[in-house]
């Protein structure tokens, strides 16, 4: 892994001539008249395959379609570089007090990918795809992260599968190997793409079963464990299964759930350190509309029940969604939104009432943009305004408050761990705020280009319990794929 003494220079003049390019796009694009196509979709569906946009043309993706003897190959890829500078927070903690001044970090991140989908026959493909991460000018180190190193794994195999849907014209499928797992919103199952390296792979085995008013996924599935100097390799101690159907012919979108977890405890180790006997299961469901063209809905419940460590497991994770877009130029929506994560009343009383946000991603969107939080002991209360200035540019300006739903319980980071805690209740429940301000500019077919500031504000929770200045995030980021 790279350190500050042994940088690539090259590297560093292909990162920011990628953000200038960028940036210059960016500012020409502003100035040109509305007459561009409507960007590609941007949220995955539960059934999309992985690789370039569908919308894409074969004009657009020359590598496309290609023979190889009596198959097909699609060939593409992305580029991303995202310089960030963090100040008060970063992955691993806020406000370090170990310091005696707090974090201040300015980075460059580069990711690459390369994925190659052979078509073999009708519904049948080999679909591979190979990443290469990498981080200039952190201050982290390789040996600061104790697994799935967040910002380093050189070129390594990301995704491997075959996939095989309607076998002999009948409802079944299959898809077997190492694959991404996203459903719906990625907040219960989710890869976590915004992370340099991502925050979710699994080599997983999933049998499909589409039916004329459902599609139903059965899947069992090990963690992939992210090591930068070797070959990320299977967690065989983290068992990972469940059932995800997809309701059809409904004048809303409806999936069901239900996953289950199970830990090795010879081996696996919770965020405090301590082994973790796991046996839980999760169901629930997701429900996502529109009404009357002009307002949008979506909704998540999930319950969780179990055993964990000897404690009887029952937690709750919920969100709810709801906005409205003005018939007017810009295309203003308004929105708010509410997330739960519940936490434990009780801390070591025989009871876990903790959720733990299953698999879904949490990162850039979720619970802030500035990844402070996970789903778990959390009230996020968000109000959102979007604008489209132009059908290739959108604006973006969101409103956190955070409260801990048990003021006993922890304040849970990103990465899960508890940030900090106040076992007695008495340093209050409200956390803080956080402002988010984001742009995103589709250039081209090819070519996106984001940008975006958040602060954060410390409430009576953090000010109770330690160092408590204000937090500021800001990064610009440019990907090029084909």
């Amino acid at each position: 892994m790279p350190s500050k003494n042994r940088i690539c220079v090259s590297a560093h003049v292909l990162g920011w001539a990628g953000l200038l390019w960028g940036f210059l796009a960016l500012s020409t694009q502003c100035l040109l008249a509305d007459n561009d196509p409507p960007p590609a979709t941007e949220a995955p569906k539960s059934n999309q395959r992985d690789g370039p946009a569908a919308a894409d043309s074969a004009e657009s993706r020359p590598l496309k379609d290609l023979p190889v003897g009596p198959f097909r190959l699609d060939v593409g890829g992305s580029l991303r570089f995202r310089f960030e500078h963090q100040r008060n927070f970063n992955a691993q903690r806020y406000a370090d007090a170990r310091k005696d001044t707090y974090d201040e970090d300015g980075f460059l991140l580069q990711r690459a990918r390369l994925n190659l989908d052979l078509r073999l026959t009708e519904g049948a493909r080999v679909y591979t795809e190979i990443q290469d991460s990498r981080a200039y000018d952190s201050d982290f180190r390789e040996e600061d992260f104790f697994a799935n190193n967040p910002y380093w794994n050189d070129a390594d195999l990301r995704q491997m599968y075959v996939e095989w849907l309607r076998i002999g014209d009948s409802p079944w499928g299959i898809k077997i190997g190492r694959q991404t797992l996203f459903y719906a919103d990625n907040r219960i199952w989710g890869p976590g793409d915004w992370g340099n390296v991502g925050r979710y792979t699994w080599d997983a085995a999933k049998v499909i079963l589409d039916l004329p008013f459902a599609e139903t996924h059965l899947l069992a599935a090990n963690r992939v464990r992210y090591e930068p100097d070797s070959f990320d390799p299977r967690d065989g101690r983290l068992d990972a299964y469940g059932a995800y159907a997809m309701v059809k012919n409904l004048p809303m979108k409806l999936d069901l759930f239900w996953v289950g977890k199970h830990t090795d405890p010879d081996w696996v180790v919770n965020a405090q350190g301590d082994r973790l006997d796991l046996d839980t299961h999760t169901l629930g469901g997701y429900i996502a509309g529109k009404a009357k063209e002009s307002w949008d809905y979506a909704g998540t419940l999930a319950h969780t029940s179990g055993d964990r460590n000897g404690d009887n497991v029952d937690a709750w994770g919920a969100n709810a969604r709801l906005g409205y877009t003005f018939d007017a130029s810009w295309e203003p929506r308004i929105g708010g939104e509410f997330s739960y994560g519940s936490g434990d009343r009780r801390p070591g009383e025989g009871d876990y009432e903790t959720f733990d946000g299953v698999f879904g991603a949490v990162d850039i969107l979720y619970y802030g943009r500035m990844n402070l939080f996970s789903w778990m002991n959390i009230q996020d209360y968000q109000a959102s305004l979007s604008l489209k200035p132009t059908k290739r540019l959108t604006l973006f300006a969101d409103w956190h408050l955070f409260r801990l739903d048990s003021s006993r319980d922890a304040w849970y980071y990103v990465s899960g761990q508890p940030q900090r805690q106040d076992p007695t209740g008495r340093s209050g429940s409200t956390i803080g705020q956080e402002l988010d301000l984001m742009l995103s500019n589709k250039v081209n077919d090819h070519w996106q280009v984001l940008a975006g500031y958040s602060h954060f504000f410390p409430g009576p929770f953090v000010r109770n319990t330690g160092p408590s200045p204000d937090a500021n995030w800001f990064f610009f980021q440019t990907e090029f794929s084909f």
